[in-house]
């Protein structure tokens, strides 16, 4: 008798402990079908909408399969920075998994961007940094650099007085121009900046995150006469040309010793380690990698960024006086911002911050990958899943937002119309740079960039919408879509401020 009832306790105990792991450690999500998992259920060209909608059906960590592998979707600003910032998560959690692009397309992960995580790319994201010297003595090198553009910027749209005209080629020129001088130490032609956009074009249709993990499953399709092999193809030939410019030719010209640019300080790096005897790591395909990154990075989302800034200024048009006025105020007229003035233009600050949240322009980041096993809010994520940053809903939370689909800068300064602090919740819940060991290492590089343009324009024009036409929409929902998003393209006026 007492057997039979400790058989009775043992299976209830059982089928308790069965029913509770499996509410635990079932994530919620969508259904799957076989060998492809959940992608015939998700908007391909616009994922972050449909992780959107996943994320108000079963919340903020979602589970669902891409073909055969496992992907965890985090949408809560708290569980992004748990997951990837926190001591006892982000050693597991910061690695970049297996993709078609970095395996075809950037040296077999050999960069920062899409790098294995441990020493080799510890060691290349702190030359990364070093190399983009955004600190110290190399603030004022970079503001000389981006002055000398901006000048030129200023006197093509000087010329344009009072006319309609497209934003979108004068700052993709002008931005491509200067990372071509962070590359090479000198100015770059006209070619150069086509090659430049050329790549980064395509590469950004080759990332689309649907197209990519077809061609993770299907690699055969990159030769096949489809779309996604053509873009592949077009990817590939952009890449050969970039880097017979901006690598071979470079190392052809270079001279030991000699630092012309960040290429250079790169060669400089590898001879360094030859002359010392000590083990090569700084390689050939590292180097390449870099270019590459440097490129994707610091291109496709500032001159997006820019754009997304301008027609939110054209459809707020008293956003842009109240920027003037903070200028008048804090620089004047007679020469130009300064990244010294930043702490003292608390509005400018904050309207940049807001236009980053509002229109998300990034709205995932770059995939994570799980080095082991782990439990992470109660539910096992396997060694090998892939972990998104649901970035476009985490800045979008009505919890944490309000009125989130609204534009107001002065969400992010306090009573006193001081900028909010970074430990404040709305500072902390902005994650556009993305978090931890693998936030953006060019997020120093990005904001200098977008605060020194967007203060050049302001302090020099005033933004009016153009005679002919209209110009579209500024709901973020509404822009083109790929891995950045961008508005569809509009016309605009400067005109010449009267000082």
């Amino acid at each position: 008798m007492l057997a039979i009832w400790l058989s009775v306790i043992l299976v209830t105990l059982y089928v308790l402990y069965s029913y509770i792991t499996r509410v635990k450690y079932n994530c919620p999500g969508p259904s799957n079908w076989p060998v492809f998992g959940c992608l015939f259920q998700l908007e391909s060209s616009r994922l972050h909408l449909s992780f959107d909608r996943w994320a108000q059906k079963f919340g903020p960590i979602i589970h669902c399969k891409m073909a055969s592998t496992n992907v965890y979707v985090i949408s809560c600003p708290r569980l992004i920075k748990k997951a990837f910032a926190d001591k006892g998560y982000s050693d597991i959690l910061n690695d970049r998994p297996d993709t078609f692009l970095a395996k075809y397309i950037m040296d077999d992960s050999k960069g920062v961007i899409f790098g294995k995580y441990g020493p080799t790319f510890i060691r290349l994201r702190k030359t990364m940094y070093n190399g983009l010297k955004m600190y110290g003595v190399g603030v004022q090198q970079f503001e000389s650099m981006a002055h000398k553009e901006l000048d030129k910027l200023v006197q093509i749209i000087s010329d344009l007085e009072g006319k309609d005209f497209d934003p979108k080629p004068l700052l993709s020129r002008s931005l491509a121009s200067l990372i071509g001088i962070l590359l090479t130490g000198s100015m770059v032609d006209e070619s150069d900046t086509d090659l430049i956009w050329k790549y980064n074009n395509n590469f950004n249709d080759t990332f689309e995150m649907s197209r990519e993990v077809m061609l993770y499953m299907f690699p055969f399709l990159r030769f096949m006469p489809v779309e996604m092999g053509r873009t592949y193809r077009r990817t590939v030939k952009a890449k050969k040309e970039l880097l017979d410019k901006f690598f071979y030719l470079h190392k052809e010209t270079y001279v030991p010793g000699c630092e012309r640019g960040l290429i250079d300080a790169l060669f400089n790096l590898q001879s360094q380690d030859k002359s010392d005897g000590d083990t090569q790591w700084l390689t050939d395909s590292q180097i390449k990698a870099f270019i590459q990154d440097i490129i994707v990075a610091g291109l496709l989302t500032t001159r997006n960024g820019l754009l997304c800034i301008l027609l939110v200024l054209l459809h707020h048009h008293d956003s842009v006086d109240r920027m003037y006025e903070e200028i008048v105020d804090v620089v004047g007229l007679e020469r130009s911002p300064s990244l010294k003035d930043k702490p003292s233009m608390p509005y400018t600050e904050a309207l940049i911050l807001e236009v980053l949240r509002y229109v998300t322009h990034a709205p995932l980041g770059a995939p994570h990958g799980a080095m082991e096993d782990v439990v992470f809010e109660g539910y096992i994520i396997p060694k090998g899943s892939k972990l998104i940053t649901n970035i476009w809903t985490a800045h979008h939370d009505p919890a944490i937002w309000v009125d989130p689909w609204v534009f107001r800068p002065d969400r992010f300064l306090d009573d006193n119309g001081e900028l909010l602090p970074p430990e404040h919740t709305l500072r902390q819940s902005l994650l556009t740079f993305g978090t931890g060991k693998r936030v953006c290492v060019g997020e120093n590089l990005a904001k200098s960039r977008i605060f020194l343009y967007l203060t050049a324009l302001i302090q020099k024009f005033d933004l009016r919408m153009p005679k002919e036409g209209t110009v579209p929409s500024d709901d973020p929902r509404e822009f083109l879509p790929g891995a950045v998003l961008r508005p569809q393209d509009y016309m605009m006026r400067l005109t010449v401020r009267q000082n």
